[in-house]
């Protein structure tokens, strides 16, 4: 297996909200490895990244951005609509960049997602104990180093199932460090095809599980602040849950991605949904009626009524 994943961070500034939770788990893996290379600068991944590379966060770092025909992580467009998203490959030349959380599991990769869950509340979906992680894996890594199973840069913790999920989807870590629980989720979100939001959306179990719901701005978002504001319409938004299942896939790419013009208040929403197992899925919502769900190289459109109604919501 040659699947790396490194994320084009070198040329970025990144917004101030960025997921302390890999930033929790990068500094440990480095402070394991006592490693005396240059300290990682990245403050934690979050589909910000995408949203000011103007390109999917699984684009591999410094590449020719204008350049897709010889990149081996472009999704492609099937003949059946359906999108693509090759199983994430490292660049031939292997140059410094920074690294989102990422480990190793059954010959795939899986990394950080935007679906999260409090440490005493994850105890309660733990499933079977797959391995322990290895925190052997930096920017500088050679080749071999990703063909190990339960390779990672997250330090070391012991990696479950999660009960409701499938294993090939989502896995999670979970420790106890200095008193403190960490618990995080980990997805498969690349070497597959997706025809229809259900083949994403489905996998997050949102559809009949729904708590509660919130939203906030780009401004809120991007600063950190937790400013949320409640959805009071359940009616509205199971709705549009129902309908995230219906929607079309389409491929990010440099020049077409509505991410990069919607970084302002009245085109961006994050829509934060609280499921009855106690994780909490994040969604960004964009006015023009297209969705984000973690770090792919692909969005979603949803028909206009539907989003409509939702968009009044938030």
């Amino acid at each position: 297996m040659s699947n790396k994943i490194k994320l084009e961070m070198d040329k970025i500034e990144l917004p101030k909200e960025l997921s302390e939770r890999s930033k929790m788990g990068i500094s440990q893996a480095k402070e394991e490895m006592k490693s005396e290379k240059k300290r990682y600068n990245v403050k934690g991944i979050g589909i910000a990244a995408a949203l000011l590379v103007s390109i999917g966060t699984f684009t591999l770092f410094n590449n020719d951005l204008s350049d897709t025909t010889n990149n081996p992580n472009t999704p492609i467009v099937m003949e059946d609509g359906g999108v693509n998203i090759p199983a994430i490959q490292l660049p031939e030349e292997n140059m410094s960049a920074d690294m989102i959380g990422l480990i190793v599991y059954n010959g795939k990769i899986y990394t950080n997602t935007r679906t999260e869950i409090d440490a005493k509340t994850a105890k309660d979906i733990i499933g079977e104990k797959l391995g322990t992680t290895k925190g052997t894996i930096d920017e500088w890594s050679e080749q071999e180093a990703y063909d190990e199973e339960f390779a990672s840069t997250v330090g070391k913790a012991d990696v479950y199932s999660v009960k409701g999920y499938d294993k090939d989807f989502r896995i999670m870590t979970y420790k106890e460090q200095d008193g403190k629980k960490y618990a995080e989720f980990y997805e498969n979100l690349n070497g597959i095809t997706i025809n229809k939001g259900e083949d994403v959306f489905g996998k997050l179990n949102i559809k009949g599980h729904i708590s509660s719901a919130q939203y906030r701005t780009f401004s809120d978002w991007n600063n950190n602040i937790d400013n949320y504001q409640p959805i009071k319409d359940m009616e509205t938004l199971k709705t549009f849950v129902a309908e995230l299942n219906k929607t079309k896939p389409i491929p990010r790419g440099q020049n077409s991605d509505p991410l990069s013009n919607s970084r302002n208040d009245d085109q961006f929403r994050e829509l934060s949904i609280k499921l009855d197992d106690g994780s909490t899925v994040r969604l960004t919502l964009l006015k023009d009626g297209y969705i984000y769900y973690g770090f792919m190289d692909a969005y979603f459109k949803m028909e206009e009524d539907v989003f409509l109604k939702m968009w009044k919501q938030v």
